[in-house]
């Protein structure tokens, strides 16, 4: 990243515990291969996200910064976490515009950003739900100020970073002095303060461009702070301090946001203790709580294994229900984030294969294929006949259990933060494909995509998930070291037609040099562990890093008679007509025809079919119709 050359910035004895960095997308260029192709029609992306941030019913509203900047009358409307939402969508309109130089979208950018600092106290303080109603600061934790404070600052951050101006930059560097004022004594009364804590994050995104050790300071004393008052609750990880933890538990935006800012702290003061407590939450994480297509909460309403009440929740252990499965598009993506964080620091490709498998599957089904319309929650069976009650702002608390859940995407929304975390992550998710450090580039996701430097340029080909080849041409190097992760699905892998193992294959290359990689893929039957009660008999198919599932739409018999033949063959076709381009499969499977009664005698008839099956994440893109991952094994 760039560096602001401010002197008393620059004693800072902190080192880097990371294995590589992210590359930045200066240097990774996504071109139009499967991720590329998510956002080619920006423009028709950031007008419909901008008709909804502009619209008086939001809950994420634009509008505010232009009511406090005195630019428009009216009053402050919206949810207290409005401001963060629109800072990420900023944020995505960056990468987009760094990915494509279009002046349109600086336009756009430049346009909303400069209201921010108008919106700012004279102390540093900028929360438009605070400062522009009669909302005491500090006075609630679900007032969400630390929430908008953090993507504030990973959105300063981004904006010096990609247009090279500090406006931005000032107004962060303000507002994070104010907040180390208020925090760094550990006030006991705001110890578990922060419902959401991007702010752990961001802080650390504003500290690799100023490199202000007052920054990471504040981001440790806030990972310190949660968990201290020795009253807390397993729903916002405040009963049992970080350092302690054993396993995944509440709120799962919260927590993987906590878990994902602790691990940047770890990045720069190598404490052991962190990096431990990171493992051990992820393997209870991967080993008991999360669903098959990555989702990571199971649960609106529920209660912890300690007995708190939680939603918006990880589950306690197996509790993975599939039609009623909650899985927040945000708490998708922020385990992804965690993951490739715990990729950087470890070097452990684990966590690669994860953070892939999260990201090919729920990380993207909260969004329609054209990234205009959107679910909250992303269950793993749908049926249109039998939907559950979608309830929005319940003050009764009626069918509460299933607030958010939702027959079709919508476009505006009461909770409009999983949007601009779909676009934002889309948008910039060639960061995530290259790594370096001092001697190594590593290769981390699969796409289109190239790596340029003033000493290197390797052009990355590929039709992946699709196909199984990725070439990488290296069109400028001198003797470099590369390292590409082979995930663990891959049962036969090869570079250069030499068998190689799953995990960092290790190889130097030079000016002229061609890689390529074979990863084959075919499609395989998943089961789950038995404790998993509602998977019990069950079957999935998984095709590389792609969970398939069945539509009604596309089959002659209800879901809800189908039956996989795990003997049989699948078939596969890749459809380029299909949902933007996918692969189909045609399962092997029978059909067994039920009756409406609760209980009735089973007899046993049945005839040969075939279960006709999309990639999840395209789910939900043409007519309503019952959708399954998980099918009875005959």
């Amino acid at each position: 990243m760039n560096k602001i050359a401010h002197k008393e910035y620059k004693e800072n004895e902190m080192r880097n515990y990371r294995k590589f960095d992210f590359a930045s997308l200066r240097n990774s260029r996504l071109q139009n291969g499967f991720w590329g192709h998510r956002t080619e029609n920006y423009m028709e992306i950031i007008n419909s996200m901008l008709e909804a941030l502009l619209d008086e019913e939001n809950s994420a509203r634009l509008l505010n910064f232009e009511i406090g900047a005195g630019v428009r009358e009216g009053q402050w409307k919206g949810a207290f976490w409005s401001d963060g939402d629109c800072y990420k969508f900023l944020e995505g309109c960056l990468y987009v515009y760094q990915n494509t130089n279009d002046p349109k979208v600086l336009e756009i950018v430049e346009k909303y950003t400069k209201l921010i600092p108008l919106n700012q106290e004279k102390d540093g303080y900028l929360n438009t739900q605070v400062t522009l109603t009669d909302i005491g600061r500090w006075t609630d934790m679900e007032h969400h100020e630390l929430y908008n404070a953090g993507h504030f600052f990973t959105l300063a951050a981004a904006h010096y970073d990609i247009t090279g101006q500090d406006y931005l930059i000032k107004t962060a560097r303000k507002f994070s002095d104010y907040l180390y004022g208020v925090f760094h004594t550990y006030p006991k009364e705001l110890a578990n303060f922060g419902f959401n804590p991007s702010q752990i994050m961001g802080l650390y995104d504003l500290y690799r461009v100023t490199e202000n050790p007052k920054d990471i300071e504040l981001a440790e004393i806030f990972v310190n702070m949660r968990g201290s008052s020795g009253n807390g609750t397993d729903q916002n990880q405040t009963r049992t301090l970080l350092r302690e933890e054993t396993k995944a538990v509440g709120h799962a935006v919260t927590s993987t946001y906590l878990y994902s800012g602790s691990i940047d702290v770890y990045s720069e003061t190598g404490e052991k203790a962190l990096l431990e407590a990171n493992k051990r939450i992820w393997n209870d994480l991967i080993s008991k709580r999360i669903y098959i297509t990555g989702g990571v909460c199971p649960t609106f309403i529920g209660f912890s294994e300690n007995g708190d009440r939680t939603y918006e929740a990880h589950g306690t252990e197996y509790e993975l229900p599939n039609k009623i499965a909650y899985n927040e598009s945000c708490a998708n993506i922020g385990a992804a984030m965690w993951a490739m964080r715990m990729l950087e620091t470890t070097e452990d490709t684990q966590y690669g294969d994860w953070a892939e498998q999260i990201m090919y599957n729920a990380g993207i089904s909260g969004s329609n294929l054209s990234l205009t319309r959107y679910f909250y929650s992303n269950p793993l069976s749908y049926r249109k006949e039998k939907q559950i009650p979608f309830v929005v702002n319940d003050e009764k608390e009626l069918n509460i259990q299933y607030k958010h859940k939702s027959s079709r995407r919508w476009h505006t929304f009461d909770c409009w933060c999983c949007p601009p975390q779909l676009f934002r992550t889309m948008a910039g998710i060639g960061r995530w494909v290259y790594g370096q450090n001092e001697d190594t580039i590593y290769v981390n996701l699969f796409t289109k995509c190239n790596y340029v430097t003033e000493d290197t340029e390797i052009v990355m080909t590929t039709k992946y998930p699709w196909e199984d080849t990725i070439v990488l041409d290296i069109c400028k190097a001198q003797q470099q070291k590369v390292k590409i992760r082979i995930p663990a699905w891959c049962k036969n892998p090869s570079v250069n037609g030499e068998s190689v193992e799953p995990g960092y294959y290790e190889t130097i290359v030079s000016t002229g040099d061609s890689i390529i990689v074979k990863l084959p893929m075919k499609a395989v039957f998943m089961q789950a562990n038995p404790n998993v009660e509602q998977d019990r008999g069950m079957l999935a198919v998984k095709r590389g890093p792609v969970i398939f599932c069945a539509e009604g739409i596309d089959n002659e018999y209800k879901l809800d008679e189908l039956y996989i033949n795990p003997s049989g063959e699948v078939k596969e076709k890749y459809d380029e007509k299909l949902l933007d381009g996918v692969v189909l499969l045609e399962v092997p499977g029978k059909y067994r025809k039920q009756q409406e009664q609760l209980y009735y005698e089973y007899q046993f008839a049945e005839s040969d079919t075939t279960i006709k099956m999309i990639p999840y994440y395209a789910w939900a893109n043409r007519e309503e119709s019952d959708m399954s991952i998980w099918f009875p094994m005959v």
